[in-house]
């Protein structure tokens, strides 16, 4: 049995104050990729413990392959959703102190910040982005209507969240998605005059870490 400590743990809290002259922030993208190594490894523990118990004892067989088909379908998801944030492009220089390093391209981050813009736009990585590309293309509206938002997330292609597809998506399975991020519809009467159940703009890019009050 492997005993895995989380990290950062208290053995590298100590190294840091030892090392640094002040707490270094976390980036929440950076810890974004650890939690989801994480959850990748810990589903194939877990994976290979039922295969195992599987193989052994054949009276639990059935029963044992039904949960190994669904930790598997887990572990393909968490795969997915670490290369996508492994494939994340991260357009900003380090040393440009003025700027935020590391956000994701297409976002407002200041004009020395991003690199050639020239560079062909690929399809959303996340969900997030994903949203947030909906709205860029209505010319960045305040707010959207959940339904309206969700009609526009249909069209893409690939996995949206867990087990849904985009081609499958409900308000319902849209906000389960979006609610571990913070987000949640508010009552907001949209310029054509409609009273919805709608997203901001500005909640998104929080989401994401983008400083909406800069």
């Amino acid at each position: 049995m492997t005993l895995t400590l989380p990290f950062p743990n208290f053995l590298d809290t100590f190294a840091t104050n030892l090392l640094t002259a002040e707490p270094l922030e976390e980036n929440p993208r950076h810890r974004a990729i650890v939690d989801a190594f994480d959850e990748v490894k810990g589903l194939e523990r877990r994976l290979l413990v039922e295969l195992a118990i599987a193989m052994e004892d054949s009276t639990v067989a059935a029963e044992q392959l039904t949960a190994c088909s669904d930790l598997l379908i887990e572990r393909l998801v968490a795969g997915q959703k670490l290369s996508a944030l492994l494939a994340e492009a991260c357009c900003c220089a380090a040393e440009e102190a003025e700027y935020e390093p590391c956000r994701p391209c297409g976002l407002e981050t200041g004009e020395a910040c991003c690199q050639d813009s020239a560079v062909p736009a690929q399809l959303p990585l996340t969900l997030l982005d994903a949203c947030i590309h909906v709205f860029s293309d209505l010319d960045d509206p305040h707010a959207m209507a959940s339904a309206d938002l969700v009609d526009a997330l249909r069209d893409l292609p690939g996995i949206a969240g867990k087990y849904y597809r985009y081609s499958d998506l409900t308000q319902s399975r849209l906000a389960e998605l979006l609610a571990p991020y913070g987000l949640r519809t508010r009552d907001i009467t949209l310029p054509d005059g409609r009273r919805r159940k709608s997203y901001t703009r500005e909640a998104l890019l929080a989401a994401t870490g983008v400083c909406t009050s800069c």
